[in-house]
């Protein structure tokens, strides 16, 4: 019975989102995101976006912004005021996949933050980049493009060179590159 009601709320949904498939499609391509979360998507927040004036309303109104009370120069309690926004469970769950997906810039990226901040955190940010992701597509017509596990690591492999060829002065050597 069960079973039956499922397959007629799939079909319906096959029905209304059909002239929206490029726009699925483009979702799609984002990691973590297959076609049910794309429709999913789409549910919550429409095809155009029209009542965001900018991306930070976007991700603001979806409850991924982190609070910012501070007061005389002294930082208060930093939770979000939206606390249970369908919207965001959505995207928390987007994240939980995105990050299991290899050679992805938003696995690397989680990995990177969980270190500092925690597991939770770290997949709230992680779900407000793929926000942002999603503002980008629906609003403007961008296609997503992954920068790749070693987008983060390019920068700290030139900090770190810098910095030895810096320590290996102090000590009055000199850093010669090899090759090979």
């Amino acid at each position: 019975m069960f079973q039956r009601q499922i397959e007629q709320i799939n079909a319906r949904l096959e029905i209304l989102t059909r002239d929206h498939e490029n726009l699925l499609e483009r979702l799609d391509e984002i990691p973590g995101i297959d076609k049910k979360s794309a429709q999913s998507v789409l549910g919550e927040v429409g095809v155009t976006l029209d009542e965001f004036k900018s991306m930070v309303a976007f991700v603001a109104w979806a409850g991924l912004c982190p609070g910012n009370n501070e007061s005389a120069g002294k930082r208060k309690s930093g939770r979000n005021a939206v606390r249970n926004h369908p919207f965001k469970t959505i995207l928390v769950q987007i994240a939980w996949a995105a990050i299991k997906t290899k050679g992805s810039y938003y696995k690397a990226k989680y990995y990177k933050l969980k270190a500092r901040r925690g597991a939770k955190k770290a997949i709230v940010a992680i779900a407000h980049r793929i926000a942002k992701a999603i503002y980008n597509i629906i609003k403007n017509g961008d296609r997503y493009k992954d920068l790749g596990e070693e987008y983060l690591s390019k920068p700290n492999k030139q900090r770190m060179l810098k910095n030895l060829a810096k320590k290996a002065d102090e000590l009055g050597m000199k850093l010669v590159p090899c090759e090979g």
